[in-house]
């Protein structure tokens, strides 16, 4: 598995994306809107751990299904919340950020808000949000199950579908995912694509025709 991240990693989301097109299937890639933190340059992978929740109005304390679905995380996963209805209100903020980070999470996306960015651009933790906003969402907003097949908001698509496991791909150009069943497949497939798109950066940049490189590599 490990090998396959690596490969996925490396050749990245768009290439990825190729290859989907190639199988005549719709490349899953999450909302475009989503935006990097700290920054541009971020990117990170692993199998997907899955946090869904539902606006709610309530009084008690905190969200202790919130706290429990991250105490739960084990090393190298990416969380991927759904915030379903969220709106003006983040999934978490810097302590609940922390806890990510210490639990080894690889990453974190966000269908939805978080708060605290100043703190998070600082904390070694790459994400990708929907969203700020500086309101906290005890007694708006609630998780309501973990490690479910949940539905993110897609860019080809209204809305995506991730199963726990599914493996998250991030870099500059944004998110896709891999689900658990095509890994393998994809895999190989990304491994003779970027090859193949190597050479031929490598001969256009020596000043081969453009039409001649799409006739000799089959795409550009």
């Amino acid at each position: 598995m490990e090998l396959s991240l690596n490969t996925l990693l490396e050749a990245g989301t768009a290439v990825i994306s190729d290859v989907f097109d190639t199988m005549d299937l719709l490349p899953p890639i999450l909302d475009n809107s989503l935006f990097p933190l700290p920054g541009p340059g971020i990117r990170f992978i692993g199998p997907a751990y899955t946090i869904t929740g539902e606006s709610h109005r309530w009084s008690a304390g905190g969200d202790r299904a919130k706290l429990a679905a991250i105490d739960a995380m084990v090393p190298g996963v990416v969380p991927v919340w759904a915030g379903n209805d969220i709106q003006g209100v983040c999934c978490f903020g810097d302590l609940l950020s922390e806890a990510m980070k210490a639990r080894g999470c690889a990453g974190v996306v966000v269908d939805g808000g978080v708060r605290d960015l100043g703190y998070l651009k600082t904390l070694e933790l790459a994400m990708m949000i929907r969203y700020r906003t500086p309101a906290q969402a005890i007694g708006r907003w609630r998780v309501s199950d973990r490690q479910v097949p949940i539905r993110v908001r897609g860019a080809l698509e209204d809305w995506v579908t991730v199963t726990p496991g599914d493996i998250v791909v991030a870099d500059d150009d944004g998110v896709i995912i891999v689900a658990a069943e095509f890994v393998d497949e994809i895999t190989t497939q990304v491994a003779i694509w970027a090859d193949k798109d190597s050479k031929a950066r490598k001969d256009i940049r020596q000043g081969t025709p453009l039409l001649e490189a799409l006739d000799k590599y089959g795409h550009l």
